[in-house]
């Protein structure tokens, strides 16, 4: 992911230039991952919300600094949609990544007036997994859904809004953390089809094409237990490829 690395880069940077010592070195030769956590939490103050990491914040400065397309057709969620090559899977249309590793329910509220200005065509979301892993109540968190579904259909009645469930994860790789299980992910999604029925949006039950026989993600999809690999992002793309499409196509 270009801009982790980037984040990794920078902190690296302001630490070698401004801090000559020993525990530097010792953090250069940390996990790459571990190195990324610990940047994330430079910019944390006390009382924000988990969501809002250094990575949060710089991903959200080059939504507002980078061109896009005119209509575009957005991917909108957390790391699962963030790390999805969506330009390289549909090559042909004005796709736009708006993506975000660890982003909840609530932090898509406060950047929605940036998927907002583009107009997009088509909007595929997928929220959620991260609220429960921070603890966030599946009521709460419909109620975040549902002030987000009713922002976009007030703001862009025009737009064509895809509501996608919540993948299961893995628990014998990733484990499970706070109320991120696959029970609970599985009660969610049940709430969030009746929001989608309520806005009467179209929902995409992922589930059946990522849950093996246990009901987790297969480990022949994912990264780590959690994330897609490859092989994840090329089921997903088509489970959804009938649906993605520019303006001027019937959807």
């Amino acid at each position: 992911m270009p801009l982790k690395n980037l984040v990794i880069g920078i902190t690296l940077a302001v630490l070698l230039l401004s801090w000559q010592h020993t525990s530097v070195t010792a953090m250069v030769h940390k996990d790459e991952e571990q190195l990324y956590l610990w940047a994330n939490n430079l910019s944390r103050k006390a009382n924000d919300p988990p969501y809002l990491s250094l990575y949060y914040r710089l991903r959200e400065t080059y939504f507002t600094l980078a061109p896009h397309a005119s209509q575009p057709i957005v991917f909108l969620g957390d790391s699962i949609t963030d790390e999805g090559e969506w330009s390289a899977l549909f090559p042909a249309l004005p796709v736009e990544n708006r993506g975000i590793g660890g982003d909840t329910t609530l932090g898509v509220l406060n950047r929605l007036h940036q998927v907002i200005v583009l107009q997009p065509s088509q909007i595929f979301l997928m929220i959620g997994t991260n609220d429960l892993c921070f603890g966030r109540s599946i009521p709460d968190t419909i109620a975040n859904y549902r002030q987000i579904l009713t922002r976009l259909h007030t703001e862009l009645p025009n737009t064509k809004i895809y509501i996608q469930s919540v993948l299961p994860f893995n628990d014998a790789l990733f484990p499970s953390r706070s109320l991120r299980t696959n029970n609970n992910i599985k009660q969610l999604n049940t709430e969030i089809n009746k929001l989608a029925q309520t806005y009467h949006d179209p929902y995409i039950d992922l589930t059946p094409a990522f849950s093996g026989p246990s009901g987790r993600l297969p480990a022949q999809y994912t990264t780590d237990g959690l994330h897609l690999n490859a092989s994840g992002y090329l089921l997903w793309r088509d489970q959804i490829k009938d649906l993605v499409a520019p303006r001027h196509s019937p959807t």
